[in-house]
């Protein structure tokens, strides 16, 4: 019998801070690859040219208050701000637990400090634009995406190592 490694536990860290405790939610990025139908003489259908990916953002929710969040919105390079994730995801039909490490680096976009209601959970959103991400299983490299060096490894293959080549951007790896 099969089941899916479910999110029992995790933790956040910014710029080197544990924010254990601070953090109910993550939304972490969707990796959406950019597309652009074709079709020319000689084809009978249409295929789709990659042309990259769309831009990458963090969704973070903090349990309240949190300045050093909103400090961030000072960031002045893309970035600027390092954001850890780990996850403990645990297969319930073998009781294995898998270890997710999330690294993100940005700067801050949005904050958006919501409803203020006395006695009421007063949750803060805040948004960050991604210039790097890289997610590690179990020690295994799955993804990484480096924006300005114009990397994109999946499975610790380098699928843009020839294009940086070809354009000048150093060796082919």
């Amino acid at each position: 019998m099969g089941l899916p490694k479910k999110l029992k536990n995790f933790a956040l860290f910014g710029d080197g801070e544990s924010w254990i405790g601070e953090i109910p939610s993550v939304t972490l990025p969707t990796i959406t690859k950019k597309m652009e139908e074709y079709r020319a003489g000689g084809m009978h259908g249409s295929v789709d040219i990659e042309l990259g990916h769309d831009k990458l953002e963090l969704g973070i929710k903090a349990g309240g208050l949190k300045t050093q969040l909103i400090a961030m919105l000072g960031a002045q390079t893309v970035g600027a701000n390092v954001w850890r994730f780990a996850g403990a995801y645990q297969d319930d039909a073998t009781g294995l637990v898998s270890a997710v490490e999330v690294i993100a680096r940005g700067r801050l976009s949005e904050w958006n400090p919501n409803d203020a209601e006395a006695g009421e959970n007063n949750e803060h959103e805040f948004k960050a634009s991604l210039s790097y991400y890289k997610v590690t299983v179990d020690g295994a490299e799955l993804i990484e995406i480096d924006v300005p060096g114009m990397v994109f490894k999946v499975g610790g293959s380098d699928i843009y190592s020839a294009i940086r080549f070809a354009i000048g951007l150093g060796a082919s790896f």
